[in-house]
């Protein structure tokens, strides 16, 4: 998709959401010329903003700017839209406009989640939430702005010691109280590792992969339950404190995918590997993330 490794520069949006930090670190490891803006310096809803991507000069942009509460979109679906949508677009428009190549991060949400068999990058999109929709739009806008530079990320349940996420919350619980943890059992996915995918990303640049959608998230698949229980054990915890229920016991406005594997057939074609295990990938993270909690306690 670009130029060789010496002669990239990165420009990461949503700077400081917890894959751009991953990208972050590894870029730095790699010493790879790149800058990660946050919204405040770069709100990509707003066109006038945009105006700092060309003071960079980047070779390749990688959006990871996303309005992510998955919840709240539901009664604030034109926020959502505004930042998923008309902020992907503005990000497609500059690429194009500066000829460099894009990398645009979605979601597992995209599909209905109604399947039993890994979905693949040509399944039927079929979003059963606000969130998803803002999502989906989001790629069918870059793929009519900037098709022949654009590849699509999907991925799903981001963990890592950065930002917000699931992993950290029941870590920290696991950490802080002798309570039982409910956790939903009747949601299957793939939890993944920020740093993985960032490595995947930079596996794909440096390869020139092609433009197109690839499914992005770590191999193997689990329910939230699952993913609780290999959390606490880590922890040094018993994971037995983790009981399962339905979802219909969480409060929730929105119907979650049941089932919302991704299908990694497509990194053959590119000739890259699909991303490893997620209990391996979590193993290796998991000191990182109870380091993280451990300075806030």
């Amino acid at each position: 998709m670009v130029a060789t490794a010496e002669e990239m520069k990165w420009g990461i949006t949503g700077g400081s959401g917890q894959l751009a930090r991953a990208l972050v670190e590894l870029l730095s490891s790699h010493n790879i010329p790149h800058v990660a803006w946050s919204r405040a310096e770069l709100d990509i809803t707003d066109t006038t903003s945009m105006s700092i991507i060309d003071d960079f000069e980047p070779t390749i942009l990688v959006n990871c700017a996303a309005w992510t509460n998955v919840d709240r979109a539901e009664d604030s679906l034109e926020e959502a839209l505004r930042v998923n949508h008309l902020g992907a677009q503005n990000v497609a428009v500059k690429a194009k406009e500066l000829n460099i190549s894009l990398i645009h991060i979605s979601s597992d949400y995209v599909f209905s989640g109604v399947t039993s068999r890994p979905w693949k990058v040509n399944h039927a999109t079929e979003p059963t939430s606000g969130y998803g929709l803002s999502k989906l739009m989001g790629e069918q806008v870059i793929r009519e702005i900037w098709p022949e530079k654009s590849a699509i990320f999907r991925t799903a349940w981001l963990f890592g010691p950065h930002g917000k996420n699931f992993a950290k919350t029941i870590t920290r619980r696991a950490l802080t109280t002798r309570d039982e943890i409910k956790v939903v059992n009747d949601q299957t996915g793939q939890p993944t590792s920020t740093d993985d995918l960032a490595s995947q990303i930079l596996n794909f640049v440096n390869i020139s992969g092609s433009p197109g959608t690839y499914h992005a998230t770590n191999s193997g698949s689990a329910t939230w339950w699952d993913f609780a229980r290999e959390l606490v054990e880590l922890s040094g915890e018993d994971k037995n404190r983790v009981k399962p229920v339905s979802s219909e016991e969480f409060s929730s406005k929105i119907k979650r995918p049941s089932y919302s594997v991704l299908d990694h057939s497509g990194w053959s074609k590119v000739n890259l590997r699909e991303m490893r295990n997620w209990r391996v990938a979590l193993h290796e993270v998991f000191p990182r993330i109870r380091e993280a909690i451990e300075k806030d306690l």
